[in-house]
């Protein structure tokens, strides 16, 4: 995640970029009129700060972490027995990844956002957010922008959209910005493409969750260097079988990042990354304002795993665990607590919950199921048996392209 506030910029995790200088003469007229438009007064005597949620009491077990001299060495990726897994998971990581320079791109396009906005909207934030920020971007992801003009909650269903109609408005006249389709989902998002660099760019008003999610993401990413080959090309693995599409009835890309974390950490023994929001609940509160998330800073316990399976073992016991011992009719994933919580009891206190839920992840901070895409039942039975083909035909094999020569149906 990296962020502009004010005329300071924050990033961590990338090479730090300079800042253009406004290329913008003039301030839009859009802008200019929206000072005088009807808006919800944000002041803090008019909009209650939301209470702080309940948290389990029990803090969930998991390895302890040990104090270490940061260690480059990463030799323990190719050990013998899954020698050539291995090496085709890292080259396939290698070159699908997204490079420093298409990131410094995404970032410059956050730059001549924040300049349309500067001066015309006070407490002023953008922040470049999801996989792009996060580590586990490939090279075509899109970029995810979200500008928070607010430090309350906001409406999303009439004014981010009021205020993403008026980006509309300002973006059509710039020669930068082509296409500016608004999306009206349950986080409303402004589509465009750059026309300079032909990046793609979802815009979303306020979605403070998503920023606390790239941050906790980027921890993880760091963690362990097996965590970000093993997350994208688990993800490149989804796409080809067209599991990865939530549009579609399938998963999302953070569901899949998310299943991936819960097996990293729960499953794999010992543990390849511990319970960070355990580990540093402090840092991850979601009662901290996301302008005060210390962005620039390493993680206060530097985390040293136990376990030395190979980037090419890790893999197939992913696929091993949801295909053949995951209970999706008993259980929800939480990467927030590090093990499996009774479904029921999870949809239960779910607010986005409407009915028929076949997977049931926990968002690590707002509690909803990132999952609940997938709720038709041929779709979901169809995501299932990918995985039992996927894991059946790539344990005999012990070849990554053995799984991506046919789509399994």
């Amino acid at each position: 995640m990296s962020s502009i506030r004010g005329k300071q910029r924050v990033s961590f995790g990338y090479k730090t970029v300079n800042r253009r200088e406004n290329s913008l003469k003039s301030t839009p007229k859009e802008f200019l009129d929206y000072r005088d438009e009807q808006y919800t007064d944000f002041s803090p005597q008019n909009i209650p700060i939301n209470k702080k949620r309940s948290r389990e009491s029990n803090t969930p077990k998991f390895n302890k972490s040990k104090k270490f001299k940061q260690d480059n060495n990463t030799s323990y990726l190719n050990s013998a027995d899954f020698h050539m897994l291995t090496d085709e998971l890292l080259n396939h990581y290698t070159k699908a990844k997204q490079l420093e320079s298409t990131f410094a791109l995404k970032w410059k396009l956050c730059e001549d956002i924040f300049s349309m906005f500067i001066g015309i909207v006070p407490n002023l934030g953008v922040y470049l957010v999801g996989s792009s920020a996060n580590g586990f971007a490939t090279e075509d992801t899109d970029a995810d922008i979200c500008i928070v003009i607010s430090s309350y909650p906001i409406d999303q269903k009439r004014e981010a959209v009021k205020f993403l109609e008026i980006t509309r408005r300002a973006l059509r006249k710039k020669i930068f910005a082509g296409g500016c389709d608004l999306i009206r989902a349950r986080v409303p998002i402004l589509r465009f493409t750059d026309y300079a660099t032909r990046l793609k760019c979802d815009v979303n008003i306020n979605n403070i969750t998503g920023i606390r999610n790239t941050d906790l993401l980027r921890f993880y990413a760091e963690t362990d260097p097996r965590v970000a080959p093993l997350v994208l090309t688990l993800k490149s693995w989804a796409k080809f079988h067209n599991i990865n599409d939530a549009s579609q009835k399938t998963l999302s890309s953070y569901s899949i990042t998310l299943m991936c974390l819960f097996y990293l950490q729960a499953i794999a023994k010992p543990s390849v990354v511990p319970v960070w929001q355990a580990l540093l609940p402090n840092r991850f509160d979601v009662n901290i304002p996301v302008a005060n998330l210390k962005r620039n800073d390493e993680p206060k316990l530097i985390w040293r795993s136990d376990n030395h399976q190979t980037l090419g073992e890790l893999f197939i016991g992913f696929l091993k665990f949801f295909a053949k011992d995951f209970r999706y009719d008993r259980h929800a994933i939480s990467v927030r607590m590090g093990c499996l919580i009774d479904k029921d009891d999870f949809l239960d206190n779910d607010v986005t919950n409407y009915g028929h839920v076949l997977l049931a992840i926990e968002e690590p901070f707002d509690l909803t199921n990132t999952a609940r895409s997938v709720y038709d039942d041929d779709e979901f039975e169809r995501i299932v048996r990918v995985f039992r083909r996927s894991y059946y035909t790539i344990d005999k094999t012990r070849s990554f392209s053995s799984i991506l020569t046919e789509q399994f149906e």
